[in-house]
């Protein structure tokens, strides 16, 4: 897409958000001089964004909201996990980008590590290190029910209030943030551009234990961990009963990465 049609689309985003916010909250004159929202392209800013919380801005004929979404990456919004990839992943591999339609626009949707060939065990050839697909090559890719969620958030007014939050005990943090800043959600944005804060990794401040993400992401964001809604595979350990025990956290299992129908199981059960 042109450079002109880009800022079209964003302005459309932003207009959409400011819309949104201004039903939500009554679309009184004090509500619409007091409550800011748009669509902000720059680093580390969510996709909408608001000054009222989701929880705090809701109309009797709205759904109550999270203030913040989480989203743990590894084996949840992607595949494979970092660990298994044989180096950094920095070649964009373009493709459709709505899962749903194979003549959607095209985009970044995974991001590919160079080939790094090494001799097989027989010594006549080579094989792939790592994680490879069918084809040979170790390519990031969320998965289709992770993207279509992360589209309908990014494009959706109803959530122009709602951070957007990763959490992630990846073992390559840089692999991680390579992959944010490449794979593109809807033409021109990239996961980057919609997360509010992230917290990645194991060290440091950062454990095992996904409480130690949460706490920093709290006092980042100011947000009650009651108007929170979290999303893990808990394939390695079960951090949502770990949250909910700690700090009250909403959260839902996606052992098989995140499906459209368990983002709507977790906003139920939020409610």
């Amino acid at each position: 897409m042109a450079a002109t049609s880009r800022a079209l689309q964003r302005l459309s985003f932003s207009s959409a958000a400011l819309l949104a916010v201004g039903c939500c909250c009554g679309g009184s004159r004090q509500a619409s001089e007091t409550q800011h929202s748009s669509f902000n392209m720059g680093k580390g800013s969510s996709g909408f964004s608001a000054t009222a919380s989701a929880s705090s801005c809701n109309s009797n004929n709205d759904v109550l909201l999270p203030s913040m979404i989480v989203f743990d990456l590894d084996d949840c919004l992607w595949t494979p996990e970092m660990h298994e990839l044989s180096g950094m992943p920095s070649i964009p591999v373009e493709g459709p980008l709505d899962p749903s339609d194979n003549n959607s626009e095209l985009g970044t949707v995974g991001m590919k590590v160079p080939s790094r060939r090494r001799r097989g065990n027989n010594n006549k050839g080579f094989d792939w290190g790592g994680y490879a697909n069918d084809d040979g090559e170790e390519v990031v890719e969320l998965y289709p029910g992770a993207r279509l969620v992360l589209r309908e958030l990014a494009t959706n007014p109803k959530y122009a209030a709602v951070k957007i939050a990763v959490a992630s005990s990846s073992l390559e943090p840089s692999y991680s943030r390579a992959c944010i800043n490449g794979i593109e959600i809807v033409d021109g944005v990239t996961m980057n551009d919609m997360i509010s804060y992230s917290q990645i990794g194991r060290e440091g401040q950062l454990t095992s234990r996904k409480t130690s993400h949460f706490k920093l992401l709290q006092a980042q964001s100011g947000i009650p961990y009651d108007e929170m809604l979290f999303f893990d595979d808990c394939n390695w350990g079960d951090h949502v009963g770990d949250l909910q025990d700690a700090f009250g956290v909403t959260g839902i299992r996606t052992p098989q990465g995140l499906q459209v129908a368990e983002f709507h199981q977790g906003l139920e059960k939020f409610r």
